[in-house]
């Protein structure tokens, strides 16, 4: 995210060119300790009901799966 608003490099007012993500990892680092993993994130979430809750999405996509609709006269 930070490299999308203040783009990939920031210039110090002592003309130093520094990347934009190496400021970010700085302030991680110093909030948390470390850099989180990608699987240290996943282990954080905990699972709510509506998490499980899903419906199959291939009859919205895939027409020839839906079920016929019966017209009654």
């Amino acid at each position: 995210m930070l490299e999308t608003i203040f783009g990939p490099t920031i210039t110090l007012s002592t003309g130093r060119i520094i990347p934009t993500r190496w400021v970010g990892e700085q302030h991680v680092r110093e909030d948390l300790g470390f850099i989180p993993s990608f699987s240290d994130w996943v282990k954080a979430i905990r699972p709510e009901p509506w998490m499980g809750r899903t419906e199959k999405l291939e009859p919205l996509v895939d027409p020839h799966l839906v079920s016929p609709v019966l017209e009654v006269k």
